[in-house]
């Protein structure tokens, strides 16, 4: 489904089930996340987690722009419990099997 077309830029939003990223494949895994991305997700302590978050977070971004379609080469930074893409807002929940994300394309003013 498309984003829709908010004040400060198009928005993307996406909910997904985090129990649906347990065991997946390593090929899987390789299409979903960014090279750094892997790296972290080998280190992570929660990986169905990790995966489910950088799935809905990119679904998302793809709704708010279709540019970004090939999801590994997109590397969702982390910062102080924060994700982080230049030229968009990012924000996340989980609630129990459920993780949310909403991506707002910032608004180019040229």
């Amino acid at each position: 489904s498309s984003g829709i077309n908010a004040e400060y830029g198009m928005l993307g939003i996406d909910i997904t089930k985090i129990s649906r990223f347990k065991n997946k494949s390593k090929s899987f895994v390789k299409k979903v996340l960014h090279p750094k991305e892997i790296k972290e997700y080998n280190n992570s302590n929660n990986k169905e987690l990790f995966l489910a978050s950088r799935w809905a977070i990119k679904e998302s971004l793809f709704k708010a722009d279709n540019n970004y379609n090939t999801f590994s080469r997109i590397y969702i930074e982390k910062k102080d419990r924060i994700y982080i893409l230049e030229g968009f807002v990012i924000t996340t929940t989980k609630e129990d099997d459920y993780y949310f994300a909403v991506v707002m394309k910032e608004r180019n003013e040229n």
